[in-house]
């Protein structure tokens, strides 16, 4: 590339970096209803008994490590604002993944200016930005060491990659959506199956400080269970088939759901592990991104923001199968139409009728998203072992 090219990319990519920087302080002001209800009572609670106390005591349903950084924030308390230094905790991971995604598409790319381009245009992403600065949700921040993992994963490192989905995990229990791909790759003998037992032990030592600061074990051990008793109802507006089966059905169709999918995922998992013979970097990103899109398809009782990772991995996916650019931008239309419910629509006062249009419209397109990526997977592996033959 000549230097007039060169400059051109890095200017674009100056333009890209300030434009996610003005979107995310533009958004700072949106007070999401998950922010009222949780968020700034949680940070109140956390000024008003102080850090250390207060990470002893049971006051929210997120896990003790998202805590920890929420009561680093409220030493911002007097002369930055709560709802600002509530949402600088994902802004910063937003910024965090931008160079972790720089990195994973450098593994694939020898050209400065696509990893450049790539990390950019990743914090200009819609349901990125809207995510963070909009709704103050954490998704960023497990991403972080999601993408972490796969980063070494895609550089034969197991140890660093399950230790840090271990840490993922620790945050947010969404990280089990990759749990297919990571089964995928340990049966063909990428991850030793005793690597595993690092998850549990990466998880109580984040919990650690929550219980030296007088908190239970039951307590930090059943985080997930009562977030999953939360809500009785199949779809939390969540763009997937859940969505239009009446709530009545609620206690056969978990279990049917669950039991779908976890058939679905050991019949993925094996198939695939068998089909494939090139397990290389495009194929694992691939089936990384299928694990994440598939997983919050199949299970009921996700929520509106659980394809976070998909709308990651996706992206990612375009950068490594440059002729895989749908599901990115499929995923965006997806998530976005989601967000937009949930942030613009459900606080109107009444409620607008076009919400379930709009979510209806997101399942639709989602159904036919997810049916692409498992075709162009299983295209894409049978061209592969087609090619092995040959």
């Amino acid at each position: 590339m000549n230097l007039d090219n060169t400059a051109r990319y890095k200017f674009l990519f100056y333009i890209l970096i300030l434009l996610g920087i003005v979107i995310r302080i533009g958004l700072l002001p949106v007070v999401s209803l998950d922010m009222k209800a949780y968020l700034i009572p949680w940070y109140d609670h956390i000024v008003l008994r102080g850090a250390w106390t207060s990470l002893g005591e049971e006051f929210s349903n997120y896990t003790p490590p998202y805590l920890y950084l929420l009561a680093l924030v409220t030493y911002t308390n007097g002369f930055v604002s709560k709802i600002t230094a509530i949402k600088s905790i994902s802004i910063l991971f937003d910024f965090f993944n931008a160079y972790l995604i720089f990195r994973i598409v450098k593994l694939h790319s020898q050209k400065e200016y696509v990893r450049l381009i790539a990390a950019a245009l990743f914090l200009c992403l819609p349901t990125i930005a809207l995510n963070s600065s909009a709704w103050g949700q954490a998704d960023s921040i497990y991403t972080c060491f999601i993408l972490i993992s796969m980063f070494y994963l895609l550089q034969d490192k197991p140890l660093p990659a399950l230790i840090s989905f271990g840490i993922a995990f620790a945050f947010k229990a969404q990280a089990v959506f990759l749990f297919p791909f990571l089964l995928l790759i340990t049966i063909k003998k990428r991850i030793p199956w005793r690597y595993y037992f690092i998850v549990p032990i990466a998880y109580m030592i984040m919990m650690t400080p929550a219980l030296v600061a007088g908190r239970s074990l039951s307590s930090v051990l059943g985080v997930y269970l009562g977030q999953a008793e939360t809500f009785r109802s199949l779809s939390m507006k969540a763009p997937n088939l859940y969505l239009l089966i009446p709530n009545d059905l609620y206690t056969p169709g978990l279990y049917i759901g669950i039991a779908i999918t976890v058939i679905s995922t050991l019949a993925w998992a094996i198939g695939y592990a068998i089909k494939i013979k090139d397990l290389n970097r495009e194929t694992m990103i691939l089936c990384a991104a299928v694990s994440v899109a598939t997983i919050p398809f199949l299970l009921p009782k996700m929520h509106e923001r659980y394809f976070y990772l998909m709308d990651v991995f996706t992206f990612i996916l375009a950068f490594y199968v440059s002729r895989l650019w749908i599901p990115a931008v499929g995923s965006q239309l997806v998530s976005g139409l989601a967000y937009f419910v949930f942030l613009v629509i459900s606080p109107q006062k009444p409620p607008s009728p076009f919400g379930a249009v709009f979510l209806l419209l997101a399942v639709l397109i989602n159904t036919l998203l997810i049916g692409y990526l498992l075709w162009k997977q299983y295209r894409f592996i049978q061209g592969q072992a087609t090619s092995y033959i040959k």
